[in-house]
């Protein structure tokens, strides 16, 4: 679905190829599995499958990913070097579907406010090239003046470092501009972070109630939120 609807994935000729390929072997399928109803309704929709041969079924969080303080957690984000309070950001990837750029910027706008005790902690595995599929985290914070110290990378993350993390965290934000799932936020609010989020695709369905919820681009909205 994603390199049908956002146009910097559909790639060159071999991409499309496959994307018309698995498009042409849904359509054949008996009966179709996603995982959230807005995946669901663009499957309908964008791959032309009759109504009656998708079905949504949700993901869930693993049982680690709780409210509850785990023993080692302390130890795990000082591992990673992290501060007391920190706004998180961890998403699963730097693509530009991710939209990092308007997490920073949200901080930038905020870190007035909260910069001095809640540094914007970014997770995960930079790309190593800066393209604009792919933009370099560190260039955007230059770009936008921001004070270096504010912001702290971790690197890698393992996965079963993930609940310290987010159970750390004061808020966790979401800009992605479209997921099928979201599982990221629905981790956090497992563990008892507010979700500070998108409100595309699947993202609302997974979030309600939990969180704040505007468009991906709205940094201005996200940065009060």
């Amino acid at each position: 679905l994603i390199p049908l609807l956002l146009p910097e994935y559909r790639g060159g000729p071999l991409v499309r190829l496959y994307t018309s390929l698995v498009s042409r072997a849904a359509r054949r399928a008996d009966l179709a599995l996603t995982d959230s109803e807005a995946s669901r309704r663009d499957i309908i929709a964008h791959l032309r499958l009759a109504e009656d041969s998708v079905r949504a079924v949700h993901l869930a969080a693993e049982e680690r990913y709780a409210p509850d303080p785990a023993p080692d957690d302390a130890a795990i984000r000082a591992r990673y070097g992290l501060p007391p309070s920190y706004i998180l950001y961890l998403s699963g990837g730097f693509d530009v579907r991710k939209n990092v750029a308007a997490a920073i910027e949200a901080y930038r706008r905020a870190a007035v406010t909260i910069g001095a005790t809640h540094p914007l902690v970014i997770a995960g595995r930079l790309a190593q090239q800066d393209t604009a599929f792919t933009p370099n985290p560190r260039r955007l914070i230059r770009e936008r003046g921001l004070d270096a110290g504010s912001v702290h990378f971790t690197g890698f993350v393992d996965e079963a470092d993930k609940p310290a993390l987010y159970r750390g965290a004061t808020a966790f934000i979401f800009p992605s501009r479209y997921e099928g799932f979201g599982l990221p936020p629905l981790e956090a609010l497992a563990c008892g972070t507010p979700v500070v989020g998108s409100d595309t695709s699947s993202v609302p369905e997974v979030v309600g109630d939990g969180g704040i919820l505007l468009p991906p681009d709205d940094a201005d909205g996200m940065a009060k939120a």
